[in-house]
């Protein structure tokens, strides 16, 4: 490991670690427009200007474009280091339109940090500014290309990290753009993020656009509760409503970066049509009273027809800390315990999930990017979790390998191959896999396959896992069975004592999928607590963040099973035909004015806290 000097402190870094990084390690910041530490280095802005004063570098370098190695002795402050970023700001803002007060970057702009920090407060050129037109990019993000300073960090975000091509470089010379060949919404579910990379204000959030500034804002670290990756964001409020979401790094979980989904899935929190009005057969009601009678009428119908006549439905976008509470209630009044599953078939894959997910199998979303094979079983992480879909293609920029055994047509951000295969021959492909992996089998025969499945394309896989330095086996919860989930959780431990590094990652359905797996009925699901109460064993229902009539596909039999209890109870913040339906709704509070923890598919415990303390926002009430 090289030792060097910077700044007249001692530091030692692995090799292949760049100045800039060493600088950072020691606390010191150099000055960066293009680079990024999830982007690497480019050497398009230079104003990361070092000086070397020995060692096998010398002079005026780039400090994000040279390795640290031993004897260097790198100065930060060298008055010529200094003299240059400081020329380098200065033609930077030669075109730089002075709009900080109406740009929403200002007060967390980085060319606004740099340009004060750096000196620069006179403007000698008196010649023409450069000037562009903007794009229409979409309802997400603002393009003001004017404020652009050609770092090329958007370009390189968009195409080589996420894989998109449809927003690059145009032009040439002084006249270098970044945006797309024609006006248009940004293909990439991933856009949001050029807002977060933008090192100006080149690209800004539109739907908060003149909100406010940064330091008007609430703010607080916060989770997203789209999937059940548990990626880790930053809130931002004001005047009583959720403005903003930005990706708040964390290298184990999502890194840098968030998908759309996760960054602009929040208006639902300050919608005026949220229902924050307690209710008693329609009729608003203070919050004390209808927490009592529905505390006496649950208690009536447990006397009436005993503690099992009541149900309890949870959801696994609910915190750890409400799906404890209703687990205590069930127990301690002996009502039936509570599910969260749809179908006893999902209720069963994610049990099966959780209980063959051990320790020394589970597998951080951020070191599948390292992974050298990775094999995707019945999942399709575009669209169940996004930002598994670019950790896979970050782990194929690397050199790895990534096959997708799936029915349907799977569409990801990278070259990937493809096993289309029946979801009733999943099992027989798994089977396979495991038996010719298995050490001690060589030269034995394997179970045979349905005529429809090339032997040929699946010898090739199973070779492939066998001799890869670091195998993933991804595999989901929706489309496959029980069986399928296990067999996974198989294949990974058969990789292991074939003495490949081998990790298992599962998909689950929903942000606290994995608490609901951890301490829920291992088997039911809504659909036995309609038989039940089609039966007549279950005379109330408790829906808690729950919304049965969205989730359950056979509407007709919910509805005509709704209408035979006696009391149905429903606390949510969102409007339903459910809340419509219920004789007592209790509105409850998001994420954001409660905080709380959740469990990713990792079985990562995370906390998000309290943004705002709740209210209807101002832009409602008026004031």
């Amino acid at each position: 490991m090289p030792k060097l000097v910077i700044d007249n402190r001692q530091i030692e870094v692995p090799a292949d670690t760049k100045v800039i990084e060493a600088a950072r390690q020691l606390g010191i910041v150099i000055p960066r427009f293009c680079y990024h530490p999830a982007l690497g280095s480019v050497g398009a802005c230079r104003v990361c200007a070092v000086a070397f004063k020995e060692g096998p570098v010398k002079g005026i370098q780039m400090s994000c474009m040279v390795d640290a190695l031993d004897g260097m002795v790198v100065s930060t402050t060298d008055p010529e280091a200094v003299d240059f970023r400081r020329h380098v700001i200065e033609w930077l803002m030669l075109n730089h339109p002075h709009d900080c007060p109406v740009c929403d970057e200002g007060g967390h702009c980085l060319l606004q940090d740099t340009t004060v920090s750096g000196g620069h407060g006179l403007r000698r050129y008196l010649g023409r500014k450069r000037t562009h037109v903007d794009q229409d990019l979409g309802p997400l993000v603002q393009h003001e290309m004017n404020r652009c300073i050609q770092c090329y960090r958007c370009a390189r975000f968009y195409q080589e990290y996420c894989g998109y091509r449809d927003l690059g470089v145009l032009g040439i010379g002084s006249r270098v753009w970044f945006g797309r060949s024609a006006a248009g919404r940004l293909d990439s579910p991933f856009a949001g993020n050029l807002i977060d990379i933008c090192p100006t204000g080149v690209y800004t959030d539109k739907p908060s656009r003149y909100f406010g500034r940064r330091w008007d804002f609430q703010r607080a670290p916060s989770l997203c509760l789209h999937c059940s990756l548990g990626c880790n964001l930053v809130a931002s409020a004001r005047y009583r409503q959720v403005v903003r979401h930005e990706a708040r790094p964390n290298d184990a979980v999502n890194g840098y970066f968030i998908c759309d989904r996760g960054r602009y899935g929040h208006a639902y929190a300050s919608l005026e049509a949220r229902p924050r009005q307690a209710l008693v057969q329609g009729k608003p009601t203070e919050m004390e009273e209808v927490l009592n009678q529905a505390a006496q009428r649950l208690q009536n119908t447990t006397e009436q027809f005993g503690p099992g006549s009541v149900a309890v439905v949870a959801s696994p976008r609910s915190s750890l800390e409400t799906l404890a509470m209703l687990a205590q209630a069930c127990r301690q009044n002996q009502w039936q315990a509570p599910v969260a599953a749809m179908t006893a078939r999902e209720a069963e894959n994610l049990h099966t999930a959780v209980a063959r997910l051990k320790p020394s199998l589970a597998v951080s979303l951020g070191a599948v990017a390292s992974a050298r094979t990775v094999v995707v079983i019945g999942a399709d992480p575009l669209n169940e979790a996004p930002m598994l879909a670019l950790s896979l293609r970050q782990a194929q920029r690397r050199g790895g390998h990534v096959t997708v055994i799936d029915p349907r047509g799977i569409r990801l951000p990278l070259p990937f191959d493809h096993l289309a295969v029946h979801p009733a021959h999943m099992g027989s492909v798994l089977e396979y896999l495991i038996r010719a992996i298995e050490p001690g089998r060589a030269g034995q025969p394997v179970p045979a396959l349905p005529d429809a499945i090339d032997p040929g394309s699946l010898k090739a896989l199973a070779d492939r896992l066998a001799h890869s330095r670091g195998a993933v086996v991804v595999c989901g919860t929706d489309m496959v069975t029980a069986q399928e989930v296990s067999l996974a959780a198989e294949l990974a431990e058969t990789l292991r004592q074939a003495d490949v590094d081998a990790t298992l990652f599962f998909t689950l359905a929903g942000a606290n999928a994995f608490a609901v797996g951890l301490g829920f009925a291992p088997a039911a699901g809504v659909e036995t607590l309609i038989t039940k109460i089609e039966a007549g064993t279950v005379h109330a229902l408790v829906a808690a963040e729950s919304d049965v009539w969205w989730r359950y596909p056979d509407r007709s039999r919910l509805q005509a099973a709704l209408e035979r209890l006696d009391l149905l109870v429903v606390l949510d913040y969102l409007a339903s035909p459910l809340g419509e339906k219920a004789q007592i709704f209790i509105p409850t509070r998001t994420i954001y004015e409660t905080g709380g923890r959740w469990i990713n598919q990792e079985g990562r415990l995370q906390t998000a806290q309290t943004v705002l303390k709740g209210g209807e926002p101002v832009a409602v009430t008026g004031g």
